[in-house]
């Protein structure tokens, strides 16, 4: 049952990649695949106690299903805004000229 987590987590690391490359054209960061990464591996560590087995391979593949849907926060890498555009009317002059003030 090990090999569904390690199978899962192959699975979501090529959603990653395979989103950023078609989207972004460019590899994803490394904190995205070390994230992902980090998750899959406490999954595997939950997954080592019997009971829990099931329930941590489940999770697993239902977080491959939640990136692929593109669900917020899974796999996208991006903030809401990170550079917002400026409002208001610029007062400074070009370089070169004066300030009309």
């Amino acid at each position: 049952m090990r090999s569904g987590i390690i199978l899962a987590w192959l699975i979501g690391e090529g959603i990653i990649v395979w989103r950023s490359v078609s989207k972004e054209h460019r590899p994803p960061m490394p904190g995205a695949l070390l994230a992902s990464s980090g998750f899959f591996a406490l999954l595997a560590v939950l997954a080592e106690y019997e009971p829990a087995r099931s329930v941590a391979t489940i999770t697993a593949f239902g977080l491959d299903i939640a990136a692929y849907v593109g669900a917020p926060g899974f796999g996208t890498g991006k903030l809401a805004n990170p550079y917002p555009t400026p409002t208001g009317k610029n007062t400074t002059a070009p370089i070169g000229e004066a300030n009309p003030g």
